[in-house]
């Protein structure tokens, strides 16, 4: 299914150069130590 992390990406910064491209975007956050945004309601029902 091609384009279906672009579809449904949730991050509202649709600019960035990582939106839609889930493993390049985990990898940059994991480096600077912070969540995804499409993972941080998971992280507030904890």
């Amino acid at each position: 299914m091609a384009g279906c992390n672009e579809k449904n990406c949730t991050c509202p910064k649709t600019e960035c150069a990582r939106h839609g491209k889930c493993c390049e975007c985990i990898n940059f956050h994991r480096e600077k130590e912070n969540l995804v945004y499409c993972l941080r309601d998971l992280e507030k029902k904890s």
